[in-house]
């Protein structure tokens, strides 16, 4: 019996001295990053301000995680196997009254991934280059008056992207 367990234990032992460091992502290693989007009052522009209940839909996707966000800036993933992310922003989401009542506005987000390898454990990440947006409506009153982009490559999320006006 005691030559069994020494012989677990030793295959054990080796098994956990063969890991290599590749063999585990670390927490601190970059990974995609998110595409930071800050708003802004289109009456002063040096302002934030919050869209009320705002969800974000991805076009024939979902609703992103998050949604409805009620802040001033806010953090959306790109997509990662294509070169486009159709976005439809609900402001006012659920609210039927007349006053205020839901109002969608879309952004064509088009940029070049780039892939980076990490590691055997990690993979890659992609970061985004040559980022543009173009705002649409299936509407007429716009409530997206202004999409400015702050910062065209996407390589992590210490500062906006996009700054939206409305």
């Amino acid at each position: 019996m005691k030559f069994k367990v020494s012989i677990g234990l030793l295959i054990s032992a080796l098994l956990i001295s063969s890991c290599e460091r590749d063999d585990i992502c670390a927490e601190v290693t970059p990974v995609t990053p998110l595409l930071v989007i800050d708003f802004f009052d289109i009456e002063n522009p040096t302002e934030p301000k919050t869209p009320v209940d705002l969800s974000i839909i991805e076009v024939n996707g979902d609703t992103l995680d998050g949604s409805p966000f009620n802040s001033a800036t806010i953090s959306i993933p790109l997509r990662t196997n294509v070169d486009v992310t159709d976005l439809l922003f609900v402001l006012n989401t659920g609210d039927e009254s007349e006053e205020t009542a839901e109002n969608i506005d879309g952004v064509n987000l088009n940029y070049v991934r780039i892939e980076e390898y990490i590691s055997k454990a990690c993979g890659f990440r992609i970061t985004y280059d040559a980022l543009d947006a173009t705002p649409s409506s299936q509407e007429d009153n716009f409530w997206i008056e202004e999409v400015r982009i702050i910062n065209t490559t996407v390589e992590d999320e210490t500062s906006a992207h996009i700054q939206i006006f409305h």
